[in-house]
């Protein structure tokens, strides 16, 4: 059973359904509204090629390609562009290809159902709770369980919270975002997908211009939430609403929400579950992209789930374990470097950020490595040295190699993630005190 009719929910259930499996997909939207959700609906290309699924097709289930990710310096004097190509999505029209692609397989969709709680016997889920489209409640088995339900992950996170999997994921490793997608009448530049960097506008987020061809946009900004921190639709209102203004927005969908920027939950199963996408936080860390990694979850996930019951195993905390291992290698230890880049980046001033992109002590080539493969490249640290002189502030230099240091421990640790429960607990008190130190060593 599938909780969740988005992304990674709705290629879960294909893959599962293709291979021979009976699954219900559980959906609090109603059929035609599946597809909808707030997001930037940029994904690059690569992740598809990666998990085996056709990329987007113009003018079915995309809207125009980019070849690179842009990045602007707070003042804009300087950029740096992450060259790779990716696709503006057809949002709604993608959720619907996925759909079509789970259920011409088999798989059964139950839209207008809302879950209620998990079904707990024991240490297992067994399955669901559900109130129906017309209100009544019912109770669904099933030999397993997958949380796709997104950020909110309403199945885990009602789970017994001695269950590592239940674990509750701090605010502030979170960016709260508002976005609009609008028609304008000046024709756009859809080559470039446009990010900028600027602690007044966007506080420990960046805010986006995502052309969709050349008279539609997707743009917005995301802040780290916590106490203090200013509402993103008001920073949108003040900020970026009069560029929009500029070009004759007619703005057509707007809306808000939470985005996971963190390296993923410490652990995505349990006897009977399985989570994937938002629900396991398996955005990038940088700017938040969901829609690659939440396939990447899925197939992994799945690749696990369907050995373990197609070799008459079972869905067991033991038998799932693996899954970690291969996420993790694919994407999750990429993701855990990067996630301490995303700590560092929200520590720097504008000042700080205006020197690293102007003096270009990141080149394109070092960002779109860093992007791919989550690192920080030795030449980074090599070409600061050099300047060091011209730094406004000199502890930058040592911060960088500092945060490097960290960034390949955190990766190390993701790679060498455990290959059986009983390790858990030892590799969760290293990474706990890793990233406790991260956070105080950058967050002052």
């Amino acid at each position: 059973m599938v909780a969740g009719g988005g992304t990674a929910g709705l290629f879960s259930a294909y893959r599962l359904a293709k291979a021979g499996f009976s699954v219900a997909i559980i959906e609090l939207k109603s059929e035609e509204r599946i597809g909808e959700k707030v997001c930037g609906d940029a994904v690059g290309e690569h992740h598809f090629h990666n998990v085996g699924l056709e990329p987007p097709r113009i003018g079915v289930d995309a809207i125009a390609t980019f070849e690179g990710v842009r990045v602007y310096s707070p003042s804009k004097k300087g950029y740096i562009t992450a060259w790779g190509k990716g696709y503006a999505l057809n949002r709604k029209a993608f959720g619907q290809r996925l759909l079509r692609m789970a259920v011409n397989a088999g798989a059964e969709l139950f839209d207008s159902h809302s879950v209620l709680k998990p079904i707990v016997k024991e240490s297992w889920v067994k399955g669901l709770v559900i109130r129906k489209s017309d209100g009544s409640v019912m109770e669904m088995e099933s030999l397993v369980v997958i949380d796709a339900t997104g950020v909110h992950a309403v199945v885990r996170k009602r789970l017994p919270k001695s269950w590592w999997v239940s674990e509750k994921i701090p605010l502030e490793d979170f960016n709260a975002a508002y976005r609009v997608v609008a028609r304008v009448e000046k024709p756009q530049n859809p080559n470039l997908a446009l990010i900028y960097l600027n602690l007044n506008v966007a506080p420990g987020g960046y805010w986006w211009w995502f052309p969709k061809g050349e008279y539609e946009v997707n743009v917005g900004l995301g802040v780290r939430p916590g106490p203090g921190a200013p509402n993103p639709k008001d920073q949108f209102s003040k900020y970026v609403l009069p560029s929009l203004r500029d070009v004759g927005a007619e703005i057509i969908h707007e809306g808000g929400g939470l985005v996971p920027t963190r390296r993923t939950i410490p652990c995505m199963v349990w006897n009977g579950l399985l989570v994937v996408g938002d629900a396991a936080s398996t955005a990038n860390p940088i700017h938040g992209g969901g829609i690659g990694p939440s396939l990447v979850s899925s197939f992994c996930g799945t690749e696990v789930l369907i050995k373990a019951l197609g070799g008459k195993g079972k869905a067991s905390l033991e038998f799932l374990w693996s899954y970690h291992r291969a996420y993790h290698k694919a994407y999750g230890a990429k993701q855990a470097s990067l996630d301490v880049l995303r700590i560092y980046l929200q520590s720097l001033s504008n000042e700080d950020l205006d020197f690293v992109i102007e003096k270009k002590i990141v080149t394109d080539e070092e960002l779109s490595e860093m992007g791919y493969k989550g690192e920080l490249a030795p030449t980074i640290i090599s070409k600061a040295t050099r300047v060091f002189r011209l730094l406004t502030r000199p502890s930058l230099l040592l911060e960088l190699k500092t945060v490097k240091e960290y960034m390949d421990k955190a990766r190390e640790l993701y790679e060498k993630y455990p290959e059986r429960p009983s390790e858990f607990k030892r590799w969760r008190i290293q990474e706990k005190a890793l990233f406790s130190e991260v956070k105080s060593r950058f967050w002052r």
